[in-house]
């Protein structure tokens, strides 16, 4: 590979985020060993941690918004991150119908154990109230852990996420220890917890499994209650 193709490679964090109506616009691999460590998932309900925040202002809109889709890989339900520019993302929803839009936050815990939360965008019904619980109470989490340290349990009683701010105690023990560390760069742990599974415009058509898994979408005329083509 020469340096010119090198320089003119893009990185995830090159690529725009999702607009803010992303989802209203369009009506209709192994993993390798030296990255296992890392993975992309809500950090343990035992485990306090912090969050890594791009600007150091505590405000959760300045971690940047990716897609995720959801491709069977060995049988096994498995989510890729999406990264692109404006069109290729229009592209991935217009392939799949149903793509997420999240945060991916870099969490470290006081273990020392690092990874990448995917934090759901929080969306909002008809009347401008938020429609779900859990990724409402997940953000509100995510905010705090940008400035304090806390844990995350799964409520399924209320269906929520409980929020707890480490003893004050600890929290002495762990600035005494300097943590958080965050000593990889953000980006790079991105990569690795996402680790063959990640679709930009240079690898959407390669990808076997999810050239595999999709298929020619089925045309429909659909009508509402008047009578209204709706599709």
């Amino acid at each position: 590979m020469t340096n010119e193709n090198k320089k003119s490679k893009l990185g995830l964090f090159d690529y725009p985020e999702p607009a803010a109506d992303f989802n209203n616009q369009i009506s209709e691999a192994s993993i390798d060993k030296s990255a296992a460590a890392y993975k992309a998932q809500r950090p343990d309900d035992t485990e306090f941690f912090r969050c890594f925040d791009p600007k150091g202002k505590g405000n959760v809109d300045d971690i940047k918004k990716y897609l995720t889709v959801s491709v069977p890989v060995k049988h096994r339900k498995t989510e890729y991150l999406v990264a692109g520019p404006p069109e290729f993302l229009r592209q991935v929803k217009a392939d799949f119908s149903k793509v997420r839009i999240i945060r991916p936050a870099y969490y470290e815990t006081s273990a020392g154990r690092v990874g990448i939360w995917p934090v759901p965008k929080i969306n909002y019904n008809k009347d401008g109230n938020i429609s779900n619980a859990w990724v409402a109470s997940a953000n509100t989490i995510l905010e705090q852990s940008l400035t304090k340290w806390v844990r995350i349990v799964s409520n399924m009683e209320v269906g929520y996420y409980d929020g707890f701010f480490a003893d004050p105690r600890k929290v002495e023990v762990y600035v005494e220890q300097g943590k958080p560390h965050f000593k990889e760069d953000y980006e790079t742990v991105l990569e690795k917890a996402y680790d063959g599974f990640i679709l930009t415009p240079d690898t959407y058509d390669k990808d076997e499994c999810v050239q595999e898994f999709l298929g020619e979408k089925l045309k429909q005329d659909l009508y509402d209650a008047k009578g209204k083509k709706i599709n």
